[in-house]
């Protein structure tokens, strides 16, 4: 291998959603994430989402591979492989609130029987180039063609405030984009936030095509902040204390610290009630 096809690999950034908004909300938490590759905490929320996005992966799977046993059956065992995955790193609570969540779909999709024919893939992988030197990585959690005739990518939720969704489609527009760019005769796409903890509402939104392209620029415009950044500042927010970094991060750990003082403060002022 020459030196020149040794420097263009080198020089190849490999970009996703989560990373350009770990940037964006916190440049040192990028730091420690992606450029120290720091160990990372597991965290009880996130293995509940893990464990719904497995249940509901294979429930879908089996219809899309054919199968024409009774809903119930293929939900119960999609649920134990799940179980068999996480269940022992999840607490009692968790397991009744994922049976509880599982329960939910199970029933509303029997409700819309139909719906399933819909569906055309789950946890679609993805990684393609979108400049000579970014690489762009990610996953779709399900692909279908609504019944207006729409191709429609879906990502669950499992946040319980659904406020901060409403006008963040970065996600959904990137996966719109991976959609447009494999078959060029999409028009428009509609991106759905599928709300887990919430009955599995959706949150949803049609982009057209030229929506659907701005994402390329937007990756680029990441690429060159995080290939110019230097200083790798941290942004405190009370997000601190769900980083899994907060150990070592003198300004995350300063910040909250001072929140609890605060919080302690309202608290014995107020007989141990604390409303936010």
């Amino acid at each position: 291998m020459s030196v020149e096809q040794t420097e263009n690999i080198i020089k190849k950034l490999k970009l996703s959603v989560s990373k350009v908004k770990t940037f964006s909300q916190c440049k040192k938490k990028y730091y420690y994430t992606y450029e120290m590759k720091l160990p990372r905490k597991t965290w009880a929320f996130h293995t509940l989402g893990k464990f719904v996005h497995l249940v509901l992966e294979e429930f879908h799977k089996s219809f899309l591979n054919g199968t024409d046993e009774p809903l119930h059956v293929v939900m119960g065992r999609a649920y134990r492989v799940a179980m068999k995955e996480f269940g022992k790193s999840m607490s009692e609570d968790s397991k009744k609130e994922a049976f509880a969540m599982i329960d939910a779909y199970l029933q509303k999709i029997t409700n819309e029987k139909h719906t399933l024919k819909d569906v055309i893939a789950v946890e679609k992988n993805f990684s393609f180039p979108i400049t000579d030197h970014i690489i762009l990585n990610g996953m779709i959690d399900k692909i279908q063609i609504d019944h207006d005739g729409i191709l429609n990518v879906g990502d669950y939720k499992t946040t319980r405030d659904k406020k901060y969704l409403l006008n963040d489609w970065l996600q959904l527009q990137t996966y719109a984009y991976v959609l447009a760019t494999e078959d060029s005769s999409i028009k428009q796409i509609r991106g759905s936030y599928i709300l887990v903890r919430h009955g599995f509402e959706r949150i949803e939104k049609v982009f057209n095509i030229d929506e659907i392209m701005q994402i390329k620029d937007q990756f680029e415009s990441y690429a060159k902040d995080i290939e110019d950044e230097q200083l790798w500042e941290a942004t405190p927010t009370r997000l601190c204390g769900y980083c899994d970094h907060l150990a070592i991060c003198k300004e995350g750990s300063e910040f909250m610290n001072k929140i609890n003082r605060n919080t302690n403060t309202f608290s014995d002022t107020n007989h141990g009630e604390v409303k936010w």
